[in-house]
């Protein structure tokens, strides 16, 4: 599916400038995120013969729908972070430009709050991310989409953690996957 395709591009990107926000006083090093995803998926706004379709039936097909795609997915990767990516707002990004815009809604030395709207204006959602210490970031990120095929609502946990102040063999800015689908 091509905006589930997107989103694993994305989150990445998304997490650039989110962690500096949220961590202002992040130590350097070695880091490890943690992602869990779930995606639901609506019924094709444009499907046949929806609008005529008796209300017990069409709430066992939105049923069938959804529980397609919200199975969860977690993935793990790990960052070389530099103090420079920190105070660039670069930490955890994998590079590259975003498509997503984002606006910050609130923000303070542990949380930070942003809207985000994305490429072409249909994939829109929310992040927040919390500092737990100079050490450890949660975060969450919803969007919400509009397709011919269906309406679709992502779900992503974010969980950092600093694990070592040497990055080992990774070099600065380099990320790697560690784990997960």
């Amino acid at each position: 599916m091509r905006f589930a395709r997107f989103v694993t591009a994305i989150v990445p990107v998304l997490l650039a400038g989110l962690a500096a926000a949220a961590m202002p006083n992040a130590k350097p090093g070695l880091w490890e995120s943690v992602t869990t995803t779930t995606m639901e998926q609506g019924l094709p706004p444009d499907m046949a013969g929806l609008a005529k379709m008796p209300a017990e039936q069409r709430r066992k097909l939105e049923q069938a729908m959804s529980s397609k795609g919200a199975k969860p997915t977690t993935t793990s990767a790990r960052q070389c972070v530099t103090p420079e990516m920190i105070e660039r707002g670069d930490a955890f990004a994998s590079g590259g430009d975003s498509s997503c815009r984002r606006t910050v809604i609130d923000q303070s030395p542990q949380r930070v709050r942003l809207t985000l709207v994305c490429g072409d204006g249909r994939p829109t959602g929310e992040a927040e991310f919390t500092a737990a210490g100079p050490d450890h970031v949660t975060g969450k990120i919803t969007m919400q989409t509009r397709t011919d095929r269906a309406d679709i609502k992502l779900d992503m946990r974010v969980e950092a953690r600093r694990i070592s102040a040497d990055c080992g063999a990774l070099k600065p800015g380099e990320r790697t996957r560690v784990g997960g689908g």
